[in-house]
């Protein structure tokens, strides 16, 4: 009966003008961001004759896809949430099934599989365009496993968000509201007010950021240790006028946030990715639901 369900759903879903026109936008968007990478200048001529990987442009390229593939919770995850759960309380569409005497639980699963399947769908179009493009500007294999690895990897932090936008729409049976939340999320909002909070002496002296306890800091703890992390040149600027005095404290700093892989401590921060912002958020929304009241 799920599986019906769901088929359905998503047939539905693929069919919808406005989310085959977000769709279109965002591969349009891809396929600039191509084409930029094409007549772009480029500046890394020099690493790729050292690296002997990849080209110049191709570097460039994987710089480029990679900015496109941060925007992925607002082109995929907004038009993919609407999708889903624009009609659910709007056209009474879940009354009806459960009139039917499908259960709630289900039902939220149904709207979850469903989720997981439209983001599915979406990395696969995104994957397939960048390989293409890769391959055309001579991206190296294991840059384009790599564009691959951290696309599905950053679907992850999607999932987190729409689960958690999903507790709240099932308490409030209101649409708008789960989708208000997702946006804060997916803009990191609660995060940049709790990195705040970080600087409070006490916090900084003991080196405890609250920020990393929300999705988005535990994603970031997650992907710096499966993938490795190296400064970036904002946060090497950041310390610029230490490094034009030659200080040691500044080059000790720089060289402390560099971050080796560690595949024990990335799969630690993965389940509690999973399992405290995904499973959670999602047996909540059936237990609350269960007990609510549908406004007919």
């Amino acid at each position: 009966m799920m599986r019906r369900i769901v088929l359905t759903d998503l047939r539905r879903a693929q069919r919808k003008k406005s989310y085959i026109i977000c769709m279109s936008i965002v591969v349009l968007l891809m396929l600039i961001v191509c084409i930029f990478s094409f007549v772009r200048p480029s500046s890394s001529e020099a690493l790729a004759a050292q690296t002997r990987e990849t080209s110049g442009r191709a570097l460039q390229f994987l710089d480029s896809i990679g900015i496109a593939f941060s925007m992925l919770p607002f082109l995929v995850g907004i038009p993919i949430f609407q999708t889903v759960f624009s009609d659910d309380f709007k056209s009474r569409t879940m009354q009806t099934a459960i009139g039917r005497g499908i259960s709630r639980r289900r039902l939220v699963l149904a709207r979850f599989y469903e989720v997981i399947a439209l983001l599915i769908e979406a990395c696969l179009i995104f994957t397939v365009i960048g390989i293409i493009m890769g391959i055309i500007m001579g991206a190296s294999i294991g840059g384009l496993a790599s564009m691959t690895g951290s696309l599905f990897f950053d679907a992850i932090l999607v999932v987190s968000n729409m689960s958690i936008a999903m507790l709240i729409l099932y308490m409030s049976q209101n649409t708008t509201g789960g989708l208000v939340m997702y946006i804060l999320l997916a803009a990191d909002v609660f995060r940049m007010i709790l990195a705040l909070a970080d600087m409070i002496p006490f916090l900084k002296n003991n080196d405890i950021k609250l920020s990393n306890i929300l999705p988005g800091g535990v994603h970031q703890l997650a992907r710096n240790n499966l993938f490795g992390y190296v400064p970036t040149f904002s946060d090497i600027a950041a310390n610029n006028e230490g490094l034009k005095e030659g200080s040691q404290a500044a080059l000790q700093k720089i060289l402390e946030e560099t971050i080796e892989p560690n595949y024990l401590k990335a799969l630690l921060y993965i389940c509690i990715l999973v399992g405290v912002f995904i499973i959670l958020p999602l047996v909540l929304a059936q237990v609350v639901f269960r007990k609510k009241e549908l406004e007919f």
